[in-house]
C-alpha cells in the first residue's frame, strides 16, 4: 500500500516512506478508485495523472520519489468523478422568480472585479439569473493548459455569455491594464447554456420605439421592442452584458436595457450606448399617396407613377395643404407614407424604399427635387416620406407644414419640378416658395442660404412660363413687406383671387 497524501500544489516533495505515493484532491470521489494500482515497469519513468469527467489531470497522481517536475506524465483518462464545485456567485439582474444572488449593477467586468475581492479562492463560478442551469454540472473545472483562461459559456452561435468560470489571480493580474472584458488575455468560449427568454413587445413605427420604451414598465434586464407588422427571429441574438450596456439596434428591432428607460426622452440616441447590427433584409414598403388638385399635368403624372407603383393611392380636389396632408394620413395604412405632389414627375431611380432611422425622434424625411426653372436641386417640391402619426396628431403649426415637426433632409433625388405649364401654377408655385423664403419662417433654416434661394427666384426664369416664375417671386416680396397674412398662401382660392387682382386671369 502506497502513502496519500493531499494535494498541495506541487508533485514533488512530499514526506513520503514508500518509493511510490499517491497525490489526491478533496473535489474528487473516490469511492470506486483502486489505489491499489500498480504501474507497469515499462511505465515506471512517467508520473502517472488520472482525469475525471471534465479534464485529463483531476489531480489525482502517482509519483516516485525519483520523479522531478521535468519527468514526463502518462494519462488515465476518465478514472475520477470530480463532485465538488468552486464557489458560485449568481449576478441577480431583476428577473421575475430569481433566486438568491448578488445584484449585477452594471457590467460582468465590475461584477467580476466584485466577486475577486470577496473570495480567497483560485477559481469561481460566475452566474446569471437570466440562464438556465437544469442541466449544467458545476464540477467542472478547466484542463491542462487552460487552468488561466477565462472561460465562458454562451447559447449556440452568440458570444454573449453570462456564464464564467474565473481564475482569480489572473483576473486581478489583468484588470489593471485592461478598460473591457473581452480584452483579457485568454477567453475560451464553451456551449451550451440556455438563456430564459426576453418578452417582446411591438410598438408603432409612426410613434417610435422611443415612446414605447418610456412608457413601458420592465420586467426583466433587457426586453424586444419589435415594429408592428415586422418579423425578428429573437433567438438569433442574446444582449451583452461584458461591458457597456448596449442597446442593440436590428432596423426594425431592439434589443433595450432596463437602464435605458431613464435616460431616453425623445429617441433612442438619449441613450449613451448603442450597437448597430447590420442584416439583410427587404426594404421598408409605405404607402404611396398621389396629391392633386387642380395641376394641369396632374392626371398624367398620376397614370406614369400609377404603372411603375400599383399601390400607388390618389388624394384629389381637398381644399388646402394641410387638409390634403391629413385626409392623406387617414388614407395611409402605413406608419409612413409618401407624398408625391402632382406638379412633379417623380424620378426614373427613385424607388420608394428608402429605410427610416428607427432611433430619432418620429420625423419627416425630405427628399431633393430638382427645379429646372431656376435650375437647382433642393428640398422644395420634393416627395416627402411623412410621419403618419405626426400629420394626423398635429394641433398647430407654421407657416411650413412639413418643417414644422421634425423633419430630415434626403439628399437623394426624387423628382423634377413640372410646374411652369400655364401662368398662374407657375406664379402659384413661385409665389409661396417665396413668401416662405422672404418671411424667413422656415423652422431652423438658415436666412442667410434663404436670401440666396430667393435671388435665385427673383432672377431666373428658364423655360416656358419662366416669367411668370421671376412675377411671383416679386409679387411675395411686395405681399410680405405689406404684412399681410401669411397663412393664406396655403388657401388655394385665395391664391386665385389674389392672381387675378394682381394680374388679370390670364390662364
Amino acid at each position: 500500500m502506497y502513502d496519500i497524501f493531499d494535494y498541495n500544489g506541487t508533485l514533488t516533495n512530499y514526506p513520503s516512506k514508500t518509493d511510490w505515493f499517491w497525490i489526491t484532491h478533496s473535489d474528487n470521489d473516490y469511492s470506486n478508485f483502486n489505489f491499489d494500482y500498480h504501474v507497469p515497469h515499462w511505465e515506471e519513468s512517467f508520473l502517472q495523472v488520472f482525469g475525471d469527467q471534465h479534464s485529463r489531470d483531476s489531480h489525482t497522481y502517482l509519483v516516485n520519489k525519483r520523479h522531478t517536475i521535468d519527468s514526463p506524465w502518462q494519462f488515465h483518462k476518465n478514472i475520477i468523478t470530480r463532485t465538488a464545485a468552486v464557489p458560485v456567485f449568481n449576478a441577480i439582474n431583476l428577473q421575475p422568480d430569481e433566486k438568491e444572488g448578488v445584484r449585477m449593477f452594471s457590467n460582468f467586468f465590475n461584477f467580476i472585479k466584485r466577486c475577486c475581492n470577496n473570495t480567497e479562492a483560485d477559481y469561481f463560478w460566475v452566474t446569471s439569473s437570466v440562464c438556465d442551469y437544469t442541466n449544467f454540472d458545476f464540477t467542472w473545472h478547466p484542463d491542462i493548459g487552460e487552468e488561466k483562461f477565462l472561460h465562458a459559456w454562451t447559447t449556440k452561435d452568440n458570444k454573449n455569455a453570462y456564464t464564467f468560470f474565473v481564475p482569480r489571480q489572473e483576473y486581478i493580474k489583468q484588470i489593471e491594464k485592461i478598460q473591457l472584458l473581452e480584452w483579457f488575455e485568454f477567453i475560451k468560449y464553451h456551449e451550451d447554456i440556455p438563456i430564459h427568454t426576453l418578452p417582446v413587445n411591438f410598438y408603432d413605427c409612426a410613434k417610435g420605439c422611443a415612446d414605447a420604451v418610456r412608457k413601458h414598465n420592465f420586467t426583466h434586464h433587457y426586453e424586444w421592442f419589435i415594429e408592428k407588422g415586422t418579423y425578428f427571429d429573437t433567438n438569433a441574438h442574446q444582449p451583452s452584458r461584458w461591458d457597456n450596456i448596449h442597446i442593440d439596434s436590428f432596423e426594425t428591432a431592439m434589443c433595450v436595457p432596463r437602464e435605458a428607460k431613464s435616460y431616453i426622452t425623445d429617441q433612442i440616441y438619449d441613450y449613451p450606448h448603442i450597437t448597430k447590427h447590420n442584416i439583410q433584409s427587404q426594404p421598408d414598403y409605405h404607402d404611396i399617396i398621389f396629391i392633386s388638385y387642380d395641376e394641369i399635368e396632374a392626371d398624367k403624372n398620376y397614370e406614369i407613377l400609377k404603372q411603375r407603383f400599383p399601390r400607388t393611392k390618389r388624394l384629389h380636389g381637398v381644399k388646402g395643404m394641410v387638409n390634403a396632408l391629413k385626409q392623406s394620413a387617414e388614407l395611409s395604412d402605413t406608419g409612413y407614407f409618401y407624398a408625391v405632389f402632382a406638379k412633379t414627375q417623380v424620378h426614373p431611380e427613385f424607388m420608394f424604399d428608402f429605410k427610416h432611422d428607427r432611433l430619432i425622434v418620429p420625423s419627416n424625411y425630405i427628399f431633393h427635387c430638382y427645379n429646372p426653372v431656376i435650375d437647382v436641386t433642393h428640398g422644395a417640391m420634393g416627395i416627402v416620406l411623412y410621419n403618419t402619426s405626426l400629420v394626423q396628431n398635429a394641433k398647430s403649426w407654421g407657416l411650413d407644414f412639413t418643417t414644422s415637426f421634425p423633419v430630415q433632409v434626403v439628399p437623394q433625388l426624387s423628382c423634377v419640378a413640372a410646374y411652369n405649364v400655364s401662368p398662374f401654377q407657375t406664379w402659384r408655385t413661385a409665389f409661396r416658395e417665396c413668401v416662405k423664403l422672404y418671411s424667413n419662417c422656415i423652422p431652423r433654416s438658415n436666412p442667410k442660404d434663404n436670401k440666396e434661394m430667393l435671388d435665385r427666384w427673383l432672377s431666373i426664369g428658364e423655360g416656358k412660363f419662366g416669367e411668370w416664375s421671376i412675377q411671383g417671386a416679386k409679387d411675395a416680396v411686395s405681399y410680405v413687406d405689406k404684412q399681410m397674412d401669411l397663412q393664406s398662401i396655403m388657401d388655394w382660392q385665395f391664391l386665385r383671387r389674389h392672381f387675378v387682382n394682381l394680374h388679370n386671369d390670364l390662364d
